[in-house]
C-alpha cells in the first residue's frame, strides 16, 4: 500500500519522458535523479526506495535445495550428480552419503567404492564451480536396525564397523581434496546417539535429530551467506524420512535442509543454539 501511494505521488510530482531510444517511459529507480526534480519529489522517491527494501532482501535470500532420494547409495547419487548440478547451479554442495552403502544390504558398497564415488561427486561439483562440504555418517541404533535387517547379511562385519569404514573413506576424501567436513557422527554421539528422542527407527532422524544435523552443517558453512544456492545432495537422511513420508511432494519444516534454510533466513550465526 505504501509503495502504491508513493508511486502515485512520484508520477504526479515528476513529469519524466522516456529515453530517446523509445524505451519505457516509466521512472527508473536505478537511474540518477533528474536535476530539475523539486525537493518534495526527491523526498517521495526516497520513501519509495525505503518501501522497496523488504522486497530486495527477500530476493537476496540463500536458496536451500533438498535433493535427497530415499534408498540411494553413493553410486546412484554419483550417477545423477551431473544432471542435478546443471539443473540447480549451486554455489555450495553439501553431500551426505554412506548410510546405505554401509548398512542397507540391498545397497552395499565397499569403503573403497564409497570413497571413489564421493571423490567423483566432489570433482564434478568443483568443475561446476561449487564448494563441497561432506557430512560424517552417524552410528545407528543396532538393536532397532536389526529389527529390519538380518544380522547374517553383514557377513561378520558389524554395522558399527561398516559405518567406521565409511567415515574413514569420507575423511580421506576430505583430506585429499581439502574439503570441510561436518562431523555429525561425533555430534550425535555426544548428544546420546540414535536414541528414541533423536531417531525414529535407529537410522532416520526425528525433528530434533534433523535440527542437530542442520546446526552441525551450519557450523562449517561460511559465517556470512547472503545469496546463492546450497544443494543438499544425499539419500533418505537428506530427504527427511522420519519426519516426511516417501513420495510426499511437500518437504515440511523438519527435514535438515528445511531447518538449515530457517537458520540461514533468520541469520542465526554458526555455532549458535538454534532454539
Amino acid at each position: 500500500m505504501l509503495q502504491k501511494c508513493v508511486a502515485r505521488q512520484v508520477q504526479h510530482s515528476c513529469k519524466l519522458r522516456g529515453s530517446n531510444s523509445g524505451g519505457d517511459s516509466s521512472y527508473s529507480l536505478s537511474g540518477n535523479l533528474p536535476m530539475n526534480m523539486n525537493w518534495h519529489s526527491r523526498v517521495v522517491v526516497a520513501l519509495l526506495l525505503l518501501a522497496r527494501i523488504p522486497t530486495i532482501h527477500a530476493l537476496s535470500a540463500v536458496r536451500v535445495i533438498n535433493d535427497g532420494i530415499p534408498g540411494q547409495n553413493s553410486a546412484e547419487i554419483d550417477s545423477r550428480t551431473q544432471e542435478d548440478l546443471k539443473r540447480f547451479k549451486p554455489q555450495i554442495v553439501v553431500l551426505f552419503v554412506g548410510m546405505n552403502d554401509a548398512v542397507n544390504d540391498r545397497e552395499f558398497l565397499s569403503p573403497e567404492q564409497t570413497k571413489s564415488h564421493v571423490a567423483e561427486i566432489a570433482r564434478q561439483s568443483h568443475a561446476a564451480g561449487a564448494l563441497v562440504y561432506l557430512i560424517t555418517v552417524h552410528q545407528p541404533d543396532t538393536v532397532r536396525l536389526l529389527e529390519r535387517h538380518e544380522l547374517s547379511v553383514y557377513q561378520g562385519i558389524s554395522p558399527a564397523q561398516r559405518i567406521d569404514a565409511v567415515n574413514r573413506a569420507l575423511n580421506e576424501v576430505a583430506q585429499e581434496d581439502h574439503l570441510k567436513i561436518a562431523d555429525f557422527h561425533r555430534k550425535l554421539e555426544k548428544a546420546g546417539g540414535a536414541n528414541r528422542t533423536l531417531s525414529t527407527d535407529g537410522v532416520h532422524l526425528s525433528a530434533a535429530g534433523y535440527a542437530l544435523l542442520a546446526s552441525t552443517v551450519r557450523e562449517v558453512l561460511p559465517k556470512k551467506l547472503r545469496t546463492g544456492t546450497i544443494l543438499c545432495l544425499g539419500d533418505s537422511l537428506t530427504y527427511g524420512i522420519g519426519v516426511r513420508q516417501a513420495g510426499d511432494p511437500q518437504e515440511g519444516a523438519d527435514t535438515y535442509p528445511a531447518q538449515l534454510r530457517r537458520l540461514l533466513s533468520e541469520g542465526i550465526p554458526a555455532g549458535a543454539d538454534p532454539r
